[in-house]
C-alpha cells in the first residue's frame, strides 16, 4: 500500500473526509518512517506543532476504528483494515451471485447485508 493509497483510506474512514495540508504532510511523512522533528525541519512548521497534529490524527482514527492508532502501528493497522474492506467486498460479490442463481432479487440481498455485514 503506497502513502496515496493510505491516504485515501484515511479518508474514506474520518468523518471529516479530507485531511488538511498539515495533516497530509504528517501522514505521509509518518507512512514514510519520518521522525516529527524531520517533518518540521522540512515543512517548516513548529515541531511541537507538527507532534499535536500528528496526535490529534491518531486519536481521530482510533475513536473511528475502535483500537488505538499510533505513528508507530500506522501500516500494520491500515493495511489489515484495507484487506477486510477488499474480503468485505468479496464475499458482497459471492454473496450476490448466490441470491441472483437462486432468483433472489435486490431487496432481498440488500436485507441480507444489513443484517449480516
Amino acid at each position: 500500500m503506497t502513502g496515496e493509497e493510505a491516504i485515501a483510506l484515511v479518508e474514506q474512514l474520518l468523518p471529516q473526509g479530507r485531511l488538511t495540508k498539515v495533516q497530509e504532510i504528517v501522514f505521509l511523512q509518518s507512512w514514510a518512517g519520518q521522525t516529527y522533528l524531520d517533518m518540521a525541519v522540512e515543512s517548516g512548521y513548529d515541531p511541537g506543532y507538527i507532534k499535536d497534529i500528528g496526535s490529534a490524527l491518531w486519536r481521530s482514527l482510533s475513536q473511528v476504528l475502535g483500537e488505538k492508532v499510533t505513528k508507530n502501528n500506522l501500516h500494520g493497522v491500515l493495511k489489515r483494515i484495507a484487506q477486510q474492506q477488499k474480503d468485505t467486498n468479496a464475499s458482497s460479490v459471492i454473496m450476490k451471485e448466490m441470491f441472483c442463481r437462486q432468483g433472489l432479487n435486490c431487496t432481498a440481498y440488500h436485507f441480507f447485508l444489513k443484517m449480516h455485514l
